[in-house]
């Protein structure tokens, strides 16, 4: 008589995947992806690496979900954001007020991190285009943000308006993370928002 064997069930998880991303993005964010080893991975995470592995894939695939959530919370910070600032041209000097305060804040010293990863590793993942990615999406939430200021304007006009707002964002989170203070980034900031009293 012959008996079946039963395939061995795995073991429960755990951990919680959303609190490991977060403990990894931090990790990513200080270090940066090149500096940070797999051993750093396991010590932070508190996760043996064979589960790591069958989570989250090679380091080159956890590093890619970790932008694509950081990114996404990004973008719905700046979507609320706009969605609470009103309309008109204070509706853009609000939002800079905003990410003046949120860049001068602990966290927003650091700049971005996906600004960070763009110039570390070229804006490139194994099948993750993801500076070409976040340059589009924070486009497009500020090309939100410009067509609730100045709704009359013509669309090439809002485009070029997106696309210096778009610039000067990006550039201000390099400057951000080598190290400038507070009076520099304010009057960065400050030149925006004399740009945007021409509107």
């Amino acid at each position: 008589m012959s008996s079946t064997t039963k395939a061995p069930v795995g073991r429960p998880r755990r951990y919680d995947e959303e609190s490991v991303l977060e403990a990894l993005t931090a990790l990513f964010w200080r270090q940066g992806y090149t500096q940070t080893s797999m051993a750093d991975i396991v010590e932070t995470s508190g996760v043996h690496k064979p589960s790591l592995y069958r989570t989250f894939g090679s380091k080159e695939e956890l590093f890619t979900k970790v932008l694509h959530r950081y990114l996404d919370q990004r973008m719905s910070m700046f979507t609320d954001l706009i969605e609470g600032v009103g309309e008109g041209a204070g509706a853009v000097h609000r939002f800079l007020e905003a990410f003046e305060a949120d860049s001068l804040s602990e966290r927003g010293r650091d700049g971005c991190l996906m600004v960070m990863a763009s110039n570390e590793l070229r804006g490139r993942l194994p099948g993750y285009d993801f500076a070409t990615d976040y340059r589009g999406r924070m486009r497009e939430v500020l090309g939100l943000l410009v067509a609730r200021a100045t709704p009359d304007a013509d669309a090439a006009l809002a485009a070029t308006r997106t696309d210096l707002l778009t610039t000067c964002l990006l550039g201000l989170h390099v400057i951000l993370r080598s190290g400038a203070g507070a009076e520099e980034v304010h009057r960065y900031l400050a030149a925006l928002h004399a740009t945007v009293d021409t509107w």
